[in-house]
């Protein structure tokens, strides 16, 4: 899980590194694709993985 978005160095979607990290939103945005990613949070991250059927070990 990725708790600080300085840990993002590129575009989760297109891989580009042409990417800004937003702050006051906590967003990291693309500036080639235009994505914006917000980390989930724990509790989100949880049911995400519940629903995908995502199994942690």
């Amino acid at each position: 899980m990725i708790k600080d978005i300085h840990e993002v160095k590129e575009c989760p979607e297109c891989a580009s590194r042409n990417i800004i990290h937003n702050d006051k939103k906590q967003q990291v945005i693309c500036r080639d694709c235009g994505m914006i990613f917000e980390p989930l949070s724990e509790e989100d991250e949880e049911k995400f993985e519940k629903a995908a059927g995502i199994d942690k070990e």
